[in-house]
């Protein structure tokens, strides 16, 4: 997984800067007039998924490894691309920002709560700080977001220039990230079964038409609230699973799950952009 660390960083930072630079005044306008679909869609992000999960977990009775990383997958919410994802699969290019800002910030309450729950529900002694998630979100998207939102504060000219180029530049980072990651994670895969994928594929396909009858009528808003709501982030679930120095095991589930919502995902957008093409948009 060396070459996945090495490209994660620059990739990920890239994207978020590119998204940071079409951040204003707007966004915050979006957000207002959107602000009961922007409640509810957190809402559907944050609690819905989670409580599936458990209960699946208990049904099926998914002890160890596998229960540990879907039980993390589920309650990390506000994936680093997601909102990339949302755009491109016709989001709203002012709602989807701010509702992915709105997810991210919440996630910084959300994820050491639900750890408790966690811990409370099967004695599991999870333990997570504030600091911990609060540093990783921040790193990870905030501050790419931030800087790209400066630059279109105080150069609005120069950030309309440099948005486009660097989105084709993450776009493409992407495309070599995701085959690098393909390459190392099929043994990783392997060695734990497709159980993790195929339910990170069940729980995205839920997750998206969670998300989209939580954005009610509003067309524009639904592929970003889809999107947001299926996505979640590896990178919270590490974190989680490193604190608490869980076995190698729970985070190879937790890349098998990721790839299981990749696909879906993917899947959903390359419908989505078939409808927009359709429609000669």
């Amino acid at each position: 997984m060396q070459w996945v660390g090495l490209i994660a960083l620059p990739t990920l930072f890239t994207v978020m800067f590119a998204i940071g630079l079409m951040l204003g005044p707007a966004q915050v306008a979006a957000a207002m007039q959107r602000r009961t679909i922007l409640l509810a869609v957190l809402f559907a992000a944050v609690v819905p998924l989670p409580v599936v999960t458990v209960v699946a977990v208990e049904i099926f009775n998914l002890r160890g490894p596998i229960g540990v990383g879907l039980l993390l997958m589920a309650i990390s919410p506000g994936a680093p691309f997601a909102l990339r994802r949302a755009i491109d699969a016709g989001g709203h290019r002012d709602f989807a920002p701010a509702l992915h800002i709105a997810i991210v910030a919440l996630a910084v309450v959300t994820v050491p709560l639900s750890v408790a729950i966690l811990d409370a529900l099967f004695s599991a002694n999870f333990q997570v700080t504030y600091l911990q998630i609060g540093k990783q979100v921040f790193f990870s998207q905030l501050l790419p977001l931030l800087l790209g939102a400066l630059i279109r504060y105080l150069k609005p000219d120069l950030a309309t220039r440099l948005e486009p180029r660097a989105a084709r530049l993450g776009n493409r980072l992407v495309a070599v990230f995701t085959v690098i990651l393909l390459i190392d994670i099929v043994p990783i895969v392997a060695s734990i079964g497709y159980v993790p994928t195929l339910v990170g594929a069940g729980m995205a396909t839920f997750a998206l038409a969670i998300g989209g009858l939580f954005a009610g009528d509003d067309a524009e808003a639904r592929p970003a609230a889809a999107i947001a709501v299926a996505m979640r982030n590896p990178g919270l679930a590490l974190v989680i699973a490193e604190a608490n120095r869980a076995p190698p095991a729970v985070s190879a589930v937790i890349l098998g799950y990721t790839v299981g919502v990749a696909l879906v995902v993917s899947g959903f957008l390359w419908w989505k952009r078939r409808q927009m093409r359709a429609m000669g948009l």
